[in-house]
């Protein structure tokens, strides 16, 4: 009897041990929803994703390609990254929403309203 309920027992932390530590590496990430219903703040050529990994959160601003010049096909993109270490994805939100500077940095201009109105679209999964 105590050698089966050792058996489901050793069974059961085989089961769990692995759901548990996926579980606390899963990556965390928000981005603008289009189908919200809601205008991006940034437009319709821009858009700033957040990703929780490995204990920090990065978040990523992105513009699709631009064409430069004329008379060649050439384009730009511009993608530049925020990281903060050791801080998960709410409180490096609430950080970014505190520091204009911070998201100034991100976007590469300044911009008054900060990044309130970027935040307030986003979704997270």
């Amino acid at each position: 009897m105590q050698i089966k309920l050792f058996r489901l027992l050793a069974i059961l932390v085989v089961m769990i041990f692995p759901l548990s530590c996926a579980a606390s590496n899963q990556e965390r990430t928000c981005q603008y929803n289009p189908d919200s219903g809601k205008p991006n703040p940034l437009g319709m050529r821009s858009f700033i994703t957040v990703k929780e990994k490995e204990g920090n959160t990065i978040f990523t601003y992105e513009q699709f390609p631009s064409p430069v010049g004329k008379g060649e096909e050439v384009t730009i993109t511009t993608k530049r990254e925020l990281t903060f270490y050791g801080k998960n994805i709410d409180t490096a939100r609430v950080v970014l929403l505190q520091n204009k500077n911070y998201y100034s940095e991100l976007v590469g201009y300044e911009d008054a309203e900060g990044f309130a109105p970027v935040n307030e679209v986003l979704t997270c999964n």
